[in-house]
């Protein structure tokens, strides 16, 4: 009797050690598993955060290179602003070239204005060119000549000086003591330019209900080239250059 309570004992240690093995070895195995869930948790989300940075790293890049686009874009020769405020610059490059009819503008230029100006023939009307390019000596000239200088720009702030700009009238307006008046816009050559500028990179640089900003009188014969894309969107978004300059980094899309 005693051998077999012996052994019974003994069995129930045994049993109570495996179950403590079992216990212990679920415990190891269950702290094992959570510090490893624990480690791939931290590693996901560690690289979360990194594909988090680099993606906004490359957003960051992106933008910088956007905004590089459109700074370098606003500097371009054709978007140079010339007015009041903004007088010409010195070292701004200009070589010229003959339009018809002893009128000179930048070579850079001269086939889109050429092309605008035989289009609108070929439309079935008569567009003539009155003023283009001018020296700072021929600017200087009209102001210090002009009865109304509020009217004419002062020698150095003239797109005229710039060869970028046109004063195109209808020729039926020839005979007329002035030429250069509103009535200017509602003569048939005048309506096709007007209609039609943008297609050739031209803008009508002095539109009216812009006085404000231009500080010129509405001009409806004065073009300004600033290159199709720029023309289209501030002729169809009714600017003037000063706003569209003002509000580049809205208007322009660098690709």
């Amino acid at each position: 009797m005693r051998i077999k309570k012996k052994n019974s004992d003994l069995i129930k240690i045994i049993i109570a050690l495996i179950i403590l093995v079992l216990v212990a070895g679920y415990f190891i195995l269950s702290k094992s598993a959570e510090r490893i869930h624990r480690e791939e948790a931290k590693r996901a989300e560690e690289a979360a955060a990194e594909e988090a940075a680099q993606q906004q790293a490359e957003e960051e890049a992106k933008e910088q290179e956007r905004l590089a686009k459109i700074a370098e874009e606003k500097n371009k020769w054709y978007l140079i602003l010339v007015n009041n405020q903004n007088a010409m610059p010195d070292d701004f490059d200009i070589e010229t070239a003959e339009v018809e009819d002893g009128y000179y503008i930048d070579s850079r230029v001269l086939e889109a204005l050429q092309e605008m100006l035989a289009d609108c023939r070929d439309a079935g009307y008569s567009p003539r060119l009155i003023s283009t390019f001018r020296t700072r000596e021929t600017q200087q000239y009209l102001y210090d000549h002009t009865a109304n200088k509020a009217d004419t720009a002062v020698p150095g702030h003239s797109e005229h000086e710039c060869g970028l700009a046109a004063d195109i009238i209808d020729a039926g307006s020839l005979g007329w003591a002035d030429p250069l008046i509103d009535d200017q816009e509602d003569m048939p050559a005048q309506k096709w330019l007007m209609e039609h500028c943008q297609d050739y990179g031209f803008i009508l640089r002095y539109p009216k209900d812009k006085e404000d900003i231009t500080e010129i009188i509405y001009e409806p014969w004065h073009y300004r080239y600033v290159g199709k894309e720029h023309a289209e969107t501030i002729m169809s978004n009714g600017l003037c250059l000063e706003e569209y300059i003002e509000n580049f980094e809205d208007y322009y899309q660098a690709q």
